[in-house]
C-alpha cells in the first residue's frame, strides 16, 4: 500500500473534508446549507471537519506501520508527526473496513 493513497473523511455540519496523512486536504464539500452559515460558524466547521479527517487518516498510517514494524510503530509515526486524538478518529462515521476497498 502506497501511504499516499491513505486518507480520511470526516463531516460536521455540511462540510465535508478528506485529508491525506498530515493533514494534507484532498478536498473540501459544502452543502448549499452550510453556505448560509456566517464566516466564523463555516470556518469552525471546515476546521473541525479537517481536524477529524485528518486524525483517521493518521490513525489508518499508524495501521498500516504497525503491520509492517510491529510495535515499534507509534514511535515511528509520532517521529513523523502522524499523532492523532483518538476520540477525532473515533467518531461514529469512522469505517473500521478501510483497508478493503
Amino acid at each position: 500500500m502506497n501511504l499516499g493513497d491513505i486518507t480520511g473523511k470526516a463531516t460536521v455540519d455540511g462540510v465535508t473534508v478528506e485529508a491525506g496523512i498530515g493533514g494534507r486536504l484532498r478536498s473540501v464539500q459544502v452543502t448549499p446549507q452550510a453556505m448560509r452559515y456566517g464566516a466564523a460558524q463555516l470556518s469552525k466547521a471546515v476546521l473541525d471537519a479537517a481536524a477529524r479527517a485528518t486524525a483517521k487518516a493518521n490513525q489508518r498510517a499508524e495501521q498500516v506501520y504497525a503491520r509492517e514494524l510491529g510495535r515499534g510503530a507509534e514511535k515511528v509515526t509520532a517521529g513523523l508527526g502522524l499523532t492523532y486524538d483518538a476520540a477525532l478518529a473515533a467518531d461514529e462515521d469512522f469505517d473500521r473496513d478501510w483497508t478493503r476497498g
